[in-house]
């Protein structure tokens, strides 16, 4: 019987230790478990909208020139450009034949900006006899968008300046002049630093159906007599609209000039 209960306690003691032991090692494991989940895991800052554009911009060109990217310097952005964060992996391109002009598009949100670069003399590659030729012939002064403009925004003399850009054949027909932009409506948002092309613009709306405008007529003849007549139709700058005699009631025509301006036939 001393035997029986003699193996008995050994038995028991053994279990009691294994049991003492599983809880010391659950009890270390959540308490290290703890520690481990406690430390804060480092925050990588996120990059300004700037900083993430000249970034973005300085290593792309670096690659592309096979220069270091400390070697591109960005010119000045205009003041009233305001750069929005983009979510995904900046786009660029060379859509002109200089490599220090760049186009940039986000995609989320939907954007996109001409950057100009400064590249050192060695990373700008002479052209052949043929390609210095076709950039001189391409190579000419159009209208470029001083800022930001949305479509139906009418362009206004400080929207736009001359610029001498090279520009890619068969892009269509560009603006080279302030006045062709007059009384003209954007078609298409686009971003400062555009080259201005017909299909960007339509006349806009001068004259409104109903409004009293202002006719002038004999100015052929060296002397203008101006009446007040309502405009039965909206008209663009050139079009022919007819109007209305405020006072006699006489059905008439005339060419849109300028804003609530109408000259005779």
């Amino acid at each position: 019987m001393n035997l029986i209960k003699q193996s008995l306690c050994r038995r028991w003691a053994a279990q009691a230790c294994r049991a003492t032991l599983w809880l010391s090692l659950t009890v270390w494991l959540a308490h290290a478990g703890g520690a481990v989940a406690a430390k804060p895991a480092p925050v990588q800052p996120s990059l300004d909208p700037v900083e993430q554009l000249n970034q973005a911009v300085t290593q792309w060109v670096g690659r592309q020139q096979g220069i270091a990217p400390a070697q591109v310097q960005l010119q000045p952005l205009d003041s009233r450009v305001r750069i929005q964060s983009c979510a995904v992996p900046l786009n660029m391109d060379l859509p002109f034949a200089s490599p220090e002009s760049v186009r940039v598009r986000c995609t989320q949100p939907a954007w996109q900006l001409y950057v100009r670069v400064k590249l050192p003399q060695q990373a700008l590659k002479p052209a052949s006899p043929e390609g210095q030729a076709m950039v001189a012939e391409n190579r000419r002064p159009v209208l470029v968008l001083v800022s930001s403009l949305t479509r139906g925004m009418s362009i206004q003399p400080q929207d736009v300046r001359l610029q001498p850009m090279a520009l890619p054949s068969g892009s269509g027909p560009y603006l080279e002049d302030p006045a062709e932009a007059s009384h003209a409506e954007l078609v298409r948002d686009l971003p400062a630093g555009t080259p201005l092309r017909r299909a960007d613009l339509k006349p806009m709306v001068l004259v409104k159906r109903g409004q009293v405008v202002q006719l002038n007529v004999g100015k052929a003849t060296g002397f203008t007599v101006s009446a007040k007549v309502e405009a039965l139709q909206d008209g663009r700058s050139g079009e022919h609209i007819r109007l209305k005699n405020v006072e006699s009631g006489r059905m008439i025509s005339g060419v849109v000039k300028g804003p609530n301006l109408v000259e005779g036939l």
